[in-house]
Parts: structure tokens; sequence; C-alpha cells
């Protein structure tokens, strides 16, 4: 224990004589780590994004008036035995009607042809809502029997697979570009911390020579510059999490305006995943310290 608190506190010795080194290292740290969570805090966005597009999509299924009412309740109990169907809701010929000249009001011509119909040329109706969006076409397939396609006037179905295609292609371009520029602060991160170690050796020279003089092995003269690699992965880890909350905390509101109609809980994905994600970053930022401080040692460390 008692070597063990001596490392500690050449370490931190260290890291008070190189100030202006060590304040570089941890803020490019804090640059690397910054990238990432700004990938992982895109990332929840696209799915909620996602997540809410699809809950919009659904099939309208139109019968004829002559379809009778058992009839749509049978075939909305066929859908229900789907594992691909999430919800399916009856409709009357009236609420068909409204539902179907809200979707079209933007279109004129269809209004038109539907008023030289006159009347209400629509029976009862169900809506379909499914688990994914991809599920659709197979459960279009499935209304496509015998026993009920007579009886089916109209499919009506909202495709935002374009909408959903063009979302996951903008968010992968845009993980990709953090992606680099966190690889490439985590490439300064790597000259840095090189560098800061060897100019740790080339100060502390006299005293490591003094250690070896004195019977120190040669764990006990590396142990400094080890530690010193890892507070600095601990310090950056603590300030990017205090600063990521403190950050989301402010831009919340902002965030909940923009994606109106879309349940984004940023703080408490962090809140539930802080183990996870910060202790991965640290994990991380520790193996890059490491594996450059004993490079360094390897190369400028004769013990």
């Amino acid at each position: 224990m008692r070597s063990f608190f001596r490392i500690v506190r050449f370490a931190f010795q260290s890291m008070l004589r190189n100030f202006w080194l060590s304040f570089v290292t941890i803020s490019v740290f804090c640059l690397t780590l910054l990238t990432v969570n700004s990938v992982i805090v895109l990332n929840v966005l696209a799915q909620s994004s996602v997540k809410s597009i699809e809950e919009q999509v659904q099939v309208t299924v139109y019968f004829t008036s002559d379809a009778s009412e058992d009839m749509v309740k049978s075939v909305q109990g066929y859908l229900l035995g789907l594992s691909q169907v999430k919800e399916v809701s009856y409709v009357t010929a009236e609420e068909a009607l409204e539902s179907f000249k809200a979707r079209y009001a933007s279109d004129p011509v269809i209004l038109a042809s539907l008023d030289e119909v006159g009347g209400n040329p629509f029976g009862q109706a169900i809506k379909i809502r499914s688990y994914s969006a991809a599920d659709f076409p197979f459960i279009i397939e499935a209304l496509n029997t015998p026993e009920y396609t007579p009886f089916v006037k109209e499919k009506d179905y909202n495709d935002y697979t374009v909408a959903l295609q063009a979302l996951s292609d903008f968010s992968a371009k845009v993980r990709f570009g953090f992606l680099l520029l966190a690889a490439f602060f985590g490439f300064i991160a790597t000259l840095i911390v090189f560098n800061t170690i060897r100019v740790a050796i080339y100060v502390h020279r006299e005293e490591i020579g003094i250690m070896k003089l004195v019977g120190a092995n040669d764990w006990f003269v590396r142990g400094p510059f080890l530690f010193e690699t890892v507070s600095y992965a601990f310090i950056a880890t603590g300030i990017m999490a205090g600063t990521v909350f403190l950050a989301l905390s402010a831009a919340n509101p902002y965030i909940s305006f923009f994606f109106e109609g879309v349940d984004v809980d940023l703080i408490g994905y962090f809140t539930k995943n802080a183990l996870l994600i910060f202790g991965g970053e640290f994990i991380g930022l520790s193996f890059i310290g490491l594996c450059t401080t004993a490079v360094a040692m390897r190369r400028y460390l004769r013990v």
C-alpha cells in the first residue's frame, strides 16, 4: 500500500509539473469523447424519429357497401391473429368517408370525383397498424384471399418507406462523419500522450536514476507514468459526463420543441446507460493511453 500511494503521489507530481501538457491531453481526450457522445445522441434521435414515423404508418381497408358487419369483424379477427399486426380498429362507413376526405384534402381531382359519385360510396373499413413498416407488404398480401377479396373495395396504404430510408441514410452519413472526427481526435490524443510521457520521463530522469540506485524495481518506476495516463482518462470522462448531462438539461426544451410528437428522452437514456456509456469510454481512453505510454516508456525509459 505504501508503494501504491508513492506511485500515486509521483503521478500527480508529474501532472502538476507538466500542467499545460496535462491540460492539453485532457482537453483532447474530452474532444474525442464529445464526438463519441454526439454519435450516441444522434443515434437516439434517429431511432426515436424512425419509431415515431413507423407508428404513423397504417393500412386502411375499405369494404364494399354490401359487406356485412360480421364479415368485417371476421377480417379484423383474422388480421389480429397475425404476429406482424399490432392493432386493428373498426371504422364505420361515415367515419371511412370523413377519413378519406381528410386524407385527400389537398387533391381536388379526387374530391371532385367523390362529389360526382354522390352519397357515401364507402362501406365499413378497418385501420391496421403493424410493429414495423416492413411488415405491411405481407399484411396486404394476407388480405388477398378468395374469402375476403370480393368485399374489399380499396386498400389505402400510407407508405413512409422513402422517408424512413432517407432518414436512415442521412443518420448513417452523419454518424460516419462523427466517427471519423472521433478517430482524428483519438490519433491526436495518442500523439499528445506519447509526448507528455516523454517529457515526464525527461523531467524525472534524475529521480528515476536515484530510485534505481536505492533498489526500486522496474514496475515501481513505470507505475507513476501508467497511473498518470489512467488519471487523464478518468478526469476527461468525469468532465464529459458532467458536460453531457448539463448540456442535455439545457437543450431538452429545444429538442422537445424541434422533435414535437416524437418521444425523445435523452437524459433518461444517458442516465439508464451511464455505466455502460461512460464506463466504456473510460476503458477505451485508458486502453489508448496505456498502449501509448507503454510504447513511450519502452523507447525512452531505460530501466
